[in-house]
């Protein structure tokens, strides 16, 4: 059977572009109680405990690949142990030290890698560029490039230290788009992914070639009232990645703009500690 290549309607892509741009120059104000608020940086959600509260926080390393991050251990687990590898991704204008407040009080005995965004956007750090060249695809090559030099640190993380099982993946907006890459084109370092309030250009989405086979199961969180990177295109991909065969699924929240909610951060705990278990 033939399948077409997916490609998103000019519309959302243009939108969703426009949102990204958006980003760099917009700051936000917290969410309400319970929530992720967004930080010291424009896309920044964690802020709730200190990196250093749960566990022992190694500092900011960087990997030979070249992609520098902060190592916290979680659950009070010895770091000395075999332990799941949970890699968090940030958002733009975020950094290593406020967002490892999205898992790094988690219950569950982990390593968290947070690693650093590949270049400095204000007070803090951007990982692909936002906006698309004339005749060109900047975001969907950037994005390439950043999964690529991070898949590569996860692989070296994981031979280094004591791991089980392959990584889970997720990230918030440029870290969600980043998680859905990793997943896609790097399954071999990947065995979950979970995007927050993230989304891809077609060139990312495998288009016309067969899945990977070890594809890893993907569950992407997304804010309905998200206005700077709308719920529309990532629902037209994880539709993509389903018609493909992949485990794909997107869980919509009705009153969530662009944040980690109370409720996602609830989610997003599950679903790793799930990766997690299904280890064992």
């Amino acid at each position: 059977m033939r399948r077409s290549r997916f490609r998103l309607p000019s519309a959302w892509l243009a939108l969703a572009l426009a949102s990204f741009a958006a980003l760099a120059c917009e700051r936000r104000p917290a969410p309400p109680a319970g929530g992720i608020p967004a930080g010291s940086g424009p896309e920044a959600p964690p802020g709730a405990p200190a990196a250093s509260a749960p566990g022992p926080a190694a500092p900011v390393a960087s990997a030979p690949a070249g992609v520098e991050y902060l190592e916290v251990v979680t659950g009070g687990a010895d770091a000395s142990e075999a332990l799941p590898l949970v890699v968090a991704l940030h958002g733009l204008g975020d950094r290593p030290e406020s967002f490892a407040g999205l898992l790094s009080d988690a219950d569950f005995k982990a390593r968290l890698i947070v690693p650093r965004g590949l270049t400095p956007h204000h007070d803090g750090y951007s990982w692909f560029p936002l906006r698309q060249a004339l005749g060109g695809d900047d975001v969907g090559q950037g994005i390439l490039r950043a999964a690529g030099a991070l898949a590569a640190t996860i692989e070296r993380i994981a031979a280094a230290r004591p791991t089980r099982g392959k990584a889970i993946v997720t990230g918030f907006s440029q870290g969600g788009a980043l998680s859905f890459a990793l997943a896609l084109h790097h399954p071999h370092a990947v065995g979950a992914a979970f995007p927050v309030g993230g989304w891809i250009p077609a060139s990312v989405l495998p288009g016309a070639r067969p899945l990977d086979p070890a594809t890893p199961p993907l569950v992407a969180l997304h804010g309905e009232l998200d206005r700077r990177v709308p719920i529309g295109p990532t629902r037209e991909a994880v539709a993509a990645l389903r018609g493909l065969g992949a485990k794909a699924r997107l869980e919509s929240y009705p009153d969530v703009g662009h944040s980690v909610s109370g409720d996602m951060r609830r989610d997003l705990m599950r679903l790793v500690r799930g990766a997690i278990d299904e280890m064992r």
